[in-house]
């Protein structure tokens, strides 16, 4: 289990990162055991429920889940909050990530929280 926070102002350089560890951990998207949110998604609440409710399945062929985030700074407080228990009880052999080009609009929890 593993919560990592790459932080960058390119986008670009976020989503090179994001594909390095994807591939070393065997994953490519789309896989039915990778949730990936776009820099455009819209992540609030629901999107919080949505990856808990991943989160809780066992993996379809990959070793685990893996829930990817390109712009982590768009989640709503609500959301982050949310996402708390997620990130600290995270199931053995997840991955999450998020990016984000800096931490200023991410709780201090979350980041405290992420590697």
């Amino acid at each position: 289990m593993i919560a990592r926070l790459l932080i960058s102002p390119s986008v670009q350089q976020r989503i090179g990162e994001i594909e390095k560890i994807l591939s070393q951990a065997g994953l490519k998207n789309p896989h039915p055991d990778l949730l990936y949110f776009s820099s455009d998604s819209k992540l609030g609440i629901e999107q919080a429920r949505e990856i808990k409710k991943h989160f809780s399945f066992k993996p379809y062929s990959a070793k685990g889940k893996a829930v990817i985030m390109e712009d982590a700074s768009q989640l709503t407080h609500e959301a982050q909050n949310a996402l708390l228990k997620t990130l600290e009880e995270l199931p053995e052999q997840a991955l999450f990530i998020l990016a984000a080009p800096s931490d200023a609009k991410l709780l201090p929890t979350i980041v405290s929280r992420c590697q």
